[in-house]
């Protein structure tokens, strides 16, 4: 550890110094602006450490979300890397500092693996070091961060560069395949079309480098996959699970979205200041948020053209950058195409950041091959970067170090569900709730009977699971309860201390249903799947490997 440190420091040093001019609206202001998905990336810390006060760090659903109905984005959205800052909210760090604190890892990760990605290719500490600039500083990554409070692309940028130089150890330099396995497992546990994407650009790059792969190469490409899938599985398998046990709103309205609508006009593609609007192309210019990846990564990749030595793998990215830079234009007929998984074509220039950074940095970096130009331009993209996070300092709605997540849910911000007939501050879209889930705004917490009528049934909760009585029952009944659906509740019909398991279901509101005895005593708690513990167990046994292959491998 000493050693690397030791040869690491000025990496580090830099990535920090960088990170910390990116972050400094979070630094010199006790303010977290609440922007697109902001409200539902701090609910996610505040839940998962509650679930953690209860032993749970890998839980599936969150039983006090949404009026206390419950819901299951951790079977659909990984918080694996919110476990430290719901560890820190949990010891009394604030919400907001917990959140810019994740962010403030990821952007630092982000810089330090662009350094080691270029420094794999080019050998050069000025290049590496530009082009850790460019990728952390571009408009799209600022969007990101400041405009859109994406959380999860924020992490994938960390990995990323890492996914590049696994792929170009293997390929150019028949180095370890482990690189790319930890890469790619990162990526699915970060952000689903971030790493559907990734997986899309990872096998292009394998099927362009076909001519240099031996049957070694083949061999390290196959571990690296099989490896990332196992060791994800316990994530992957149990999502995929849960998709296919209901229709959910995101099936709807996911296979609905209007990509046309959201594809890059020609102007999109040259605006050059940090605007807190929306997406689209039919909205005022004032009212559009920016997200082309800024002209240091329009232009000066272009510079690689006259670049007297060039390396096949950089070309390649150039190449691939620049169609990716293309792919959200409305050029294309969005309209037609069947890839409304995308949601937002712009999505793309993730991969354009990544693919143009480093093409960019080595031709502007050769037209002189002087060391001062890397200060120089290093000393450009700060001045730019600082130019468009300025707007953040005016940003008024938000929370502080003092504002807890009872505050936002009392109303003290804003309407919690504002407009939404959910709660949307923890919800955001509500994409993992049920299709046919009813208005919870409306809707009572009390035990109902299948035709929607109050009983007078007490119960008590602890956490994840309700117990009740059904002594006040005249008869065999149906009821409903309030907690919404998802594969894995059970209930059980208590006998002492005994328990008999009972079939549940979701009714036509995607509520937990069962056929009750009348003067009985009931639990409904929430049990992971047998799909769920195996994959689990997959998952572990995958990583002991790895860990135990690591040690042989250089």
């Amino acid at each position: 550890m000493v050693l690397w440190l030791k040869k690491k420091w000025k990496d580090i040093a830099f990535a920090c110094l960088i990170t910390c001019l990116f972050l400094l609206p979070y630094i010199t202001k006790d303010f977290l602006g609440i922007e697109h998905d902001t409200f539902f990336h701090v609910s996610r810390i505040e839940q998962l450490s509650k679930a953690i006060q209860h032993g749970q760090f890998f839980p599936a659903v969150y039983p006090y979300a949404n009026h206390h109905y419950g819901y299951a984005s951790p079977l659909f959205y990984s918080d694996v890397f919110l476990i430290i800052p719901a560890l820190l909210h949990l010891c009394g760090a604030s919400l907001a500092f917990s959140y810019q604190l994740t962010v403030g890892i990821a952007s630092f990760l982000s810089a330090y693996a662009m350094i080691q990605l270029a420094m794999h290719i080019t050998n050069k500490k000025g290049i590496s070091y530009i082009a850790s600039c460019a990728y952390l500083f571009s408009n799209y990554r600022i969007t990101d961060v400041y405009v859109r409070g994406a959380l999860g692309e924020i992490f994938a940028f960390a990995f990323l560069p890492y996914m590049v130089l696994g792929i170009y150890q293997i390929i150019y330099k028949n180095g370890s395949w482990i690189t790319l396995t930890i890469s790619l497992t990162f990526l699915a546990l970060s952000h689903n079309l971030t790493f559907l994407m990734a997986s899309i650009l990872c096998a292009i790059l394998c099927i362009i480098s076909i001519p240099q792969l031996n049957k070694e190469k083949y061999m390290h490409l196959f571990l690296a996959v099989c490896f990332a899938f196992l060791l994800s599985f316990f994530f992957t398998i149990p999502m995929i699970e849960q998709l296919r046990s209901q229709q959910f709103i995101v099936d709807y309205y996911g296979s609905n979205s209007n990509l046309a609508a959201n594809a890059m006009d020609t102007w999109q593609y040259f605006v050059n200041e940090t605007i807190f609007g929306y997406s689209g192309n039919t909205l005022e210019h004032a009212k559009t948020m920016t997200v082309n990846v800024g002209w240091f990564l329009t232009f000066i990749p272009l510079t690689y053209i006259f670049t007297k030595k060039k390396n096949p793998f950089v070309s390649t990215m150039l190449i691939l950058g620049y169609i990716c830079l293309l792919l959200p234009s409305t050029f294309l007929p969005w309209d037609i195409l069947p890839l409304q998984i995308m949601q937002f074509p712009w999505r793309f220039n993730t991969l354009t950041v990544l693919l143009l950074s480093i093409p960019a940095s080595i031709g502007i970096y050769s037209l002189w091959n002087k060391k001062y130009v890397s200060y120089i331009i290093i000393t450009i993209l700060s001045i730019e970067c600082i130019y468009h996070i300025i707007p953040c300092y005016s940003r008024t709605f938000g929370i502080t170090s003092k504002t807890t997540w009872q505050d936002i849910l009392d109303g003290k911000l804003c309407d919690p569900c504002y407009s939404a007939y959910y709660v949307r501050v923890e919800l955001a879209g509500g994409d993992y709730l049920p299709l046919n889930s009813p208005d919870f705004r409306l809707r009572t917490t009390n035990i109902k009977d299948s035709s929607g009528n109050d009983l007078k049934l007490l119960y008590a909760t602890d956490y994840d699971t309700l117990t009740f009585n059904t002594s006040t029952l005249e008869k065999d009944t149906t009821l409903v309860l309030p907690k919404t659906w998802y594969k894995g509740y059970t209930i059980y019909e208590v006998h002492g201390k005994q328990k008999t398991k009972m079939d549940c279901y979701a009714n036509y509101e995607s509520m937990v249903t069962f056929k009750a005895k009348k003067n009985k005593t009931y639990i409904l708690t929430y049990e992971n799947t047998p799909i769920r513990n195996v994959s689990f167990i997959i998952s572990g046994i995958s990583l002991i490997i790895l860990l135990f292959l690591s040690k042989r491998v250089k």
